[in-house]
Parts: structure tokens; sequence; C-alpha cells
């Protein structure tokens, strides 16, 4: 008797071992389930984050790069206006000053202008200098002639191949 309690004592503890280490497996199942459920996850967001960060990278530097180009532009634009009213301001003191020391064209120009104002009853704001064509054909060679003076005494200034390519791929 004492054979068959053993004999069933140790049938219902392999039982309850079967039954624990059945639990146990669906338990440790699940938990990789979940396990692998949750890498999955954190992966899935990983890329998500990278992603974002990739294209939020790529506004800035498109935003970068159009404010760049915008820059380098207007200080294209604001170097070139510079260098003409450099220009302009240096042939329009020469061609003054040369105007001015010839007498003769003061003197008819001041005559001219007196003449023009006598016998005119408007005010001196609506007074315009009237010229003959061949005073005015005179004037704008000698402008022309002037302003082609300064130029070409003006230091030239070039961008090289090189640079403008250094430039150009800065932007890029």
């Amino acid at each position: 008797m004492t054979s068959k309690i053993n004999e069933l004592a140790d049938k219902i503890y392999q039982e309850g071992v079967e039954k624990a280490e059945l639990e146990a497996q669906k338990i440790l199942s699940e938990a990789e389930g979940k396990a692998a459920q949750i890498l999955n996850d954190s992966e899935q967001k990983a890329a998500k984050t990278i992603a974002d960060a990739t294209q939020k990278s790529k506004e800035i530097f498109n935003g970068i790069h159009d404010e760049l180009n915008s820059l380098s532009n207007q200080v294209i634009a604001v170097t070139q206006q510079k260098i003409t009213d450099c220009i302009l301001t240096d042939a329009s003191q020469q061609i003054t000053n040369e105007l001015l020391d010839d007498t003769n064209f003061v003197q008819s120009f001041f005559l001219d202008l007196v003449k023009l104002w006598e016998n005119n009853t408007t005010s001196a704001d609506d007074l315009v200098a009237q010229m003959s064509e061949e005073q005015l054909t005179k004037l704008q060679e000698f402008f022309k002639s002037k302003a082609y003076e300064s130029l070409m005494s003006q230091p030239q200034i070039e961008i090289g191949k090189n640079i403008r390519k250094r430039i150009s791929n800065s932007i890029k």
C-alpha cells in the first residue's frame, strides 16, 4: 500500500511538474512575444525619429542654402552698385570740373538761362534749360568720352573661374 501511495504521490508530483513546465513554457512564450513586439515598436519609432530628423535637417539645409544664395546675390548687387556709384561719381566730378573750367560754356549756359528766365513768366521751378542740337550733341559726346575715360582708368575687377566654382560648390 505504501508503494501505491508512493506511486500515486510520484504520479501527482510528476503531473504537477509537467503542468508547471507547460505553464512556464506558456509564460516564457508570451514574454518572448511581448519582448519581440516591444523591440519591433522601438525599431519603428527609431526609424520614424530618424526619418523625421533627416527631413528636418534637409529643410534646414535647404533654408540655409536659399538664404546663402539670396545673400550672395545681394552682396553681388550691392558690390556692383558701389562700383557703379564710384565710377559715376568720379566721372561726374571730372566732367563738372572740366565744364566749370570752360568759361565759354558756363557763360553761354548762364546767358541762355537768364534769357529764358526773362522771357518766361513762370516760376524758377518750371524753368527748363534749352540747348541747340549742336550744343546738346557736344555735351553728350563730352559726357560719353569722360565716362569712358573714367571707366578705363578704374581697376578691372573680375571673379576668376576657380573662385566662381568654389562659391557655386559651397552653396550647393
